[in-house]
């Protein structure tokens, strides 16, 4: 097994690439959490409004952490 670097392992982690999959999962975990305080309101349209903002943010959160493992995989 080689080693790696600091510096290295730094670099790596934050190209473009990186940084735009981080921020995809930032603004799902965003959303998730936005969602969950409307869908705390007494609401039934508040209610499904967060529910589907939480979806939405669930989602994002998978689709990023998917792309960011593919990615890692597919430079090995």
């Amino acid at each position: 097994m080689s080693r790696i670097s600091a510096r290295d392992a730094l670099e790596y982690a934050t190209r473009d690439e990186f940084l735009k999959l981080y921020g995809v999962l930032v603004v799902g975990w965003t959303l998730t959490l936005v969602g969950q305080s409307v869908a705390a309101g007494a609401t039934p349209f508040g209610l499904l409004l967060g529910t589907l903002v939480v979806i939405a943010g669930l989602l994002a959160m998978l689709a990023a952490a998917v792309a960011t493992l593919r990615k890692i995989l597919a430079e090995r």
